[in-house]
């Protein structure tokens, strides 16, 4: 558990072109991983100006001496404390990788030269800095790291040009894109740490590369040659692990993916619009799973309505750019996941109101997290159908208190993890808003003038549909940088709720 309030190392990855190239396994990496970053803080202690100039041991060959650069006493110490500490985490921006499916053929210099099909780099583009995040340093390790940072002037490969900055500061576990530090499997990111030994082994690595292991031959005839990698120190001394959005536990949802909407829709639609569009959503992504789609996507269980709180949500939004948001569910599986994922790499093709809307490949944050404002208030951007808005027999029933039992619909998964048994009537959702009452839920609302079906995706014949804008404070429940939605159509379009902005 990480405290509120606890000092950390922070130190920041500003990328120049906000664009990082590196992978792992032939997979392109979202950010460089804690090792990548450690690898360029040796090589910035052992090529700096305050490097000391020792021989290197001759090889066989005519090849005279020569010198190599080592890394001070001070500063060797200030990057092995980073291997000898474990990373508390990293506060990611949100990304977008790119997979190319094409390859391309480069004409090189051979006696007889020849095309030679190679991949492309791994790519990733940023939309802001990477913070990583460990435990609070002694100051004369800081002081050490302030100094080398600047000596890093890239992370990955050749076109990752990066500003490096470091200082102490106090850590705060609800920042945006904070991914904490875990153990065992799950969602998250899956990076390489640099663990005790590290250090020497790419020291030794790189001595190692510097001594002749002989004279010159001849080069290849007739054909491109071969690219002569260096020995390296591979994943030597380090440790996979995984960094993942600290959720609480049994929120509805644990990730939210952004959509990026890249052609067919210019501007944001009509609330009015905004139902049909995200059921048009989940039309296409049922129909590119194709076979054996996950339950929580479908929102059934064999052949009724998956009960409880596991609905995969579609909601039409506008942060820096319009996207569709797709709320995951915390019960979803991994491999169930694993599958929507994959249905979605390519990114997905939506047919609405005779347009083809072009939706790009997820980036994937926190669900707790999501909104970047906390005005202490979440207002409503699209109308609530409210889930219950009849009038109970001998007992007073108010807009508000539908609204009320509404929150308590959406966290069912919570309030049952709580211990609280799940009913109907009205006696149970009399009882279930006061004790939402009690645990600091209030919310106001006024009905909708419109049609309460445009917000609605189902009903049943003589069901009464009441919508309403709303102003909801979730208490002790969660918090206004939530992502959330309420009321009959909150998993398709309806009910979204944002952090108040201005007046309501």
């Amino acid at each position: 558990m990480i405290a509120s309030s606890q000092h950390a190392l922070m130190v920041r990855v500003r990328f120049a072109r906000e664009a990082y190239s590196g992978g792992e396994l032939g997979a392109a990496e979202p950010v460089p991983s804690p090792a990548r970053l450690h690898a360029a803080f040796t090589a910035a202690a052992t090529a700096s100006p305050w490097a000391e100039a020792v021989p290197v041991e001759e090889g066989r060959g005519a090849i005279p001496a020569r010198k190599a650069l080592v890394a001070r006493r001070d500063h060797a110490a200030a990057v092995r404390w980073l291997e000898e500490n474990k990373p508390l985490g990293l506060i990611a921006p949100a990304w977008q990788t790119n997979v190319y499916a094409a390859r391309r053929y480069r004409l090189r210099a051979a006696p007889q030269p020849h095309l030679k099909d190679t991949q492309f780099e791994p790519f990733a583009a940023l939309r802001g800095p990477v913070t990583y995040v460990w435990p609070a340093p002694p100051d004369e390790v800081l002081a050490v790291l302030s100094l080398l940072a600047r000596e890093v002037t890239h992370l990955g490969r050749a076109e990752g040009v990066v500003v490096v900055s470091v200082e102490r500061a106090v850590l705060d576990p609800e920042a945006a894109g904070w991914l904490a530090r875990t153990e065992g499997g799950g969602p998250g990111l899956a990076l390489r740490t640099a663990t005790t030994g590290r250090f020497d082994a790419l020291v030794k690595a790189h001595w190692k590369s510097l001594q002749r292991g002989g004279g010159y031959g001849a080069g290849d005839k007739g054909k491109q040659a071969t690219d002569a990698q260096p020995f390296g120190a591979g994943d030597l001394h380090t440790r996979l692990y995984r960094f993942t959005a600290a959720t609480p536990p049994r929120w509805p949802y644990g990730e939210v993916w952004e959509m990026p909407i890249s052609r067919g829709l210019d501007q944001m639609l009509p609330i009015e619009h905004r139902v049909r569009f995200a059921i048009a959503v989940h039309r296409a992504l049922v129909a590119r799973i194709g076979d054996d789609v996950p339950p929580f996507v479908t929102g059934r269980q064999g052949d009724g309505p998956l009960q409880g709180a596991g609905h995969l949500a579609i909601h039409l939004m506008r942060r820096d750019h319009v996207m569709v948001a797709l709320g995951v569910p915390s019960s979803a599986g991994s491999a169930d996941r694993a599958r929507l994922l994959e249905a979605l790499s390519g990114g997905l093709t939506v047919t609405f109101a005779r347009r083809r809307v072009r939706l790009e490949p997820p980036a994937v944050s926190s669900a707790v997290r999501f909104w970047e404002q906390d005005s202490g208030l979440l207002a409503t951007e699209v109308p609530i159908v409210l889930d219950a808005p009849g009038v109970p027999r001998a007992s007073a029933w108010s807009l508000e208190d539908a609204v009320i039992c509404s929150v308590g619909y959406a966290l069912r998964g919570p309030l049952e993890a709580d211990g609280i048994a799940w009913g109907s009537g009205w006696a149970f959702r009399r009882r279930l808003v006061e004790l939402l009452r009690d645990r600091g839920v209030r919310a106001r609302a006024r009905r909708v003038a419109a049609s309460a079906a445009r917000f609605c995706h189902r009903a049943r014949a003589g069901d009464l549909l009441v919508a309403v804008d709303a102003l909801v404070d979730l208490g002790d429940l969660g918090t206004p940088r939530s992502f959330l939605a309420l009321g009959r159509a909150r998993h398709l379009g309806g009910g979204l709720l944002r952090p108040l902005e201005g007046a309501w």
